[in-house]
């Protein structure tokens, strides 16, 4: 009896070797280290360098723009990465950073170089500036790094004394300022918030050309040909015509009366406006 189990133990204790032997043989060794498994990736989520290279293509919005004035005016201003910095003379007078990710809200910094304005016997450096949503503000330096700010798009008349700055916004309206560029530099002189309008061609150095659009809460909008003059009375924009909405070729007779509208005077005596805006959105006098 002992001597059946005992052989038995040992026929399967022999069997089982032989099966692990054979495993042993027939398994593949393994392979170490094992590589890392990549990390899964959410569709549509961008990888960390697409975000970066996304943050940068933000940042550099419209810098191509500024080939053309950097080479027609050289030495007045230059680019190093994020930064715009201005020179005046001999030295650097202000910069400015391009700062945060622009996508519609006011959270954002973009400070372009557009040209050289000459009024009254000096130069000015022209930027726009633009925030994250609404209008660009066109910023015009004077040659100590001070800024002057408004809206739009500016127009300087031939003799070089005056610079009309307008916009028109058929959704959020539009302004008109007029400054003075004069012994003590620019100053503004005029200016209106209803006014909706963009400038054209100066007829003479009193007298611009305008593009400007009338709203009505009960008849709606319409587009005016209009004349900013300035005379004894102050700066006035004096419409001439009422214009087809598509064509925008003048009516024979306008669909209600033309009105003028007076830009209010301002008395600017010179003392620099508070900047502390601008210098959170990255410009540093230097």
């Amino acid at each position: 009896m002992i001597g059946r189990i005992g052989l038995a133990m040992a026929v399967g204790a022999g069997a089982v070797a032989g099966l692990l032997a054979w495993r042993a043989a027939n398994t593949p060794e393994p392979i170490f280290p094992l590589p890392a498994a990549a990390p899964a990736q959410v569709e549509g989520q961008m990888s960390p360098a697409e975000i970066e290279a996304d943050r940068q293509r933000n940042l550099a919005f419209e810098r191509d723009q500024e080939t053309a004035p950097f080479a027609r005016w050289p030495g007045v201003a230059r680019r190093e990465g994020d930064v715009l910095t201005l020179r005046a003379g001999d030295r650097d007078v202000a910069s400015f950073t391009d700062t945060g990710y622009c996508d519609g809200f006011d959270q954002c910094a973009r400070w372009r170089f557009r040209g050289v304005w000459r009024l009254g016997g000096r130069d000015y450096s022209w930027l726009t500036f633009f925030h994250g949503e609404g209008e660009e503000t066109a910023y015009i330096v004077d040659a100590s790094g001070g800024l002057a700010a408004a809206q739009g798009d500016p127009s300087a008349s031939p003799d070089g004394r005056w610079l009309v700055v307008a916009y028109v916004d058929p959704d959020t309206d539009g302004a008109v300022a007029v400054f003075e560029a004069g012994a003590q530099g620019l100053r503004l002189v005029a200016t209106s918030d209803i006014a909706t309008c963009r400038a054209g061609d100066w007829k003479s150095e009193r007298r611009l050309a305008m593009t400007c659009m009338d709203s009505d809460p009960m008849k709606g909008q319409r587009w005016l040909a209009a004349d900013l003059v300035r005379d004894a009375r102050g700066w006035r924009i004096t419409p001439t015509a009422e214009l087809d909405g598509k064509t925008h070729q003048p009516l024979a007779q306008p669909t209600r009366p033309l009105a003028a509208i007076a830009l209010t005077a301002v008395n600017d005596d010179g003392t620099p406006e508070d900047d502390s805006y601008e210098v959170e959105k990255g410009y540093k006098r230097l």
